[in-house]
């Protein structure tokens, strides 16, 4: 889990513009909202970020989304070293201690949090400034340096073809200190049984840049004698996406998603290093880690909203796999308590995953070096649990307020993955 470029966030606006999903406004009025998101694990990264968010909707139904937002990011993050019972030193690139964990977007569209994929799409640093650092016996290797800023902006535009389809084109852009992010869509609805039933079609076309600081390093090299193979890298990714929403009542909508996402190109973590151990287990020295130049991964997810006794029940389901080995369910669940213009909702999320086929703690210097190998904690098997609250107050029809406060507690095989943190945000919504 990482904080990582905007694609999959992209995609769920996207998709929710054109299936019609997001929250409503009235036809002609502006809708805006500001927000601001506080992340923090215990001893390791602080996040702060702010999002504004603007859409519109004419009499002709037509709909445009923009959204900005900027995340400034500090703290300690796991290097992948294993844990020893010796002080351990390492050097690292400034500012790029690795990725954070991250949580859904202060706007709450899910366009970071990746507990559920392990993922692999950020590099931070600086180029040609390095340091040292030791961290003492038994403790997991955190780099203190992890220090990133990162923008990001995205446009979506919906418009009916005519009263049974509607189409949307849309385009997103992330920058941070070694990673650029430029990204298209374009998607269809069609609306069949008296507007009851909605088809919806969305392709994304993604193009990442990569300058690791430093360098790309050569696979398995040491850090000690660091090889690089060039400087900048690349990666491609097709994103697919079919949704079906359904109306059953007038309680309840259904919605039922399948997705392909297909990536070719960079998706080694520079920043990441494997333990290599010696036949009495201690350690030799710290290798760069290796992974696939491919990568395709697949989900299904369902959803279900129903109105009960004035109230307002979430449930959600998410299943992903892919070639990797990755396995991973998601579990979510919201109450809507309704209490005249005052809401209270809470909120509960369990993910967990299985290892990639290539995760490991640590390679052995009697062996032969595999093809791929990762000691990141993220592509190992881990579950995490989110609990919280919504507190929220509607002024009027035009006008909300709400707060936010959850607690994420995270374990796994990976001494590393161990961790808890905790979210705050606010937001303000008016239309005029």
């Amino acid at each position: 889990m990482q904080l990582k470029n905007n694609k999959r966030w992209l995609l769920s606006r996207a998709v929710g513009s054109l299936l019609g999903v997001q929250s409503g406004v009235s036809e002609a009025d502006w809708q805006v909202e500001a927000a601001y998101r506080h992340y923090s694990e215990t001893d390791r990264v602080t996040a702060m970020e702010p999002v504004l968010q603007l859409n519109k909707v004419d009499e002709q139904g037509r709909k445009i989304d923009f959204t900005i937002a900027y995340d400034s990011l500090s703290g300690a993050s796991p290097n992948g070293a294993a844990v020893s019972d010796q002080a351990q030193t390492f050097t690292s690139t400034s500012g790029a201690g690795g990725n954070a964990e991250s949580i859904t977007s202060a706007s709450g569209t899910a366009y970071k949090i990746d507990d559920d994929d392990d993922d692999d799409d950020d590099y931070e640093g600086e180029a040609g400034k390095t340091s040292e650092y030791t961290v003492p016996p038994g403790e997991v290797p955190l780099d203190p340096n992890f220090e990133d800023n990162r923008l990001s902006m995205s446009m979506n535009y919906s418009w009916p073809l005519n009263r049974s389809v509607t189409t949307s084109i849309g385009g997103s852009y992330s920058s941070e200190t070694d990673y650029r992010s430029i990204g298209v869509n374009g998607g269809l609805s069609i609306f069949l049984n008296q507007k009851n039933t909605q088809i919806g079609m969305f392709l994304g076309l993604e193009n990442d840049l990569i300058t690791p600081g430093g360098g790309t390093p050569m696979a398995f090299t040491t850090m000690s004698d660091k090889q690089v193979t060039g400087n900048t890298e690349n990666k491609n990714i097709i994103d697919g996406l079919v949704s079906l929403t359904q109306v059953l009542s007038k309680q309840a909508v259904m919605q039922l998603n399948y997705s392909m996402s297909i990536s070719d190109g960079y998706h080694t973590d520079p920043y990441k290093i494997i333990s290599l151990l010696g036949g009495q287990g201690d350690t030799q020295e710290y290798l760069y880690e290796n992974r696939p130049t491919e990568r395709t991964k697949q989900s299904v997810y369902g959803a279900i909203k129903y109105h009960l006794f004035g109230d307002t029940v979430d449930l959600s389901y998410r299943y992903m796999w892919d070639d990797w080995g990755v396995k991973s369910d998601t579990w979510d669940v919201k109450y809507r308590f309704n209490i005249d213009n005052v809401y209270v909702q809470p909120h509960f999320r369990h993910y967990s995953q299985e290892a990639t086929n290539f995760y490991v703690d640590s390679l052995l210097s009697s062996d032969n070096l595999p093809q791929f190998a990762s000691a990141d904690y993220r592509l190992s098997a881990l579950s995490s649990n989110t609990v919280g609250v919504k507190l929220g107050w509607m002024f009027d029809e035009n006008k909300e307020i709400s707060f936010r406060v959850e607690s994420y507690q995270q374990e796994g095989d990976s001494a590393a993955a161990g961790m808890d943190a905790l979210i705050l945000q606010i937001n303000y919504k008016v239309a005029f």
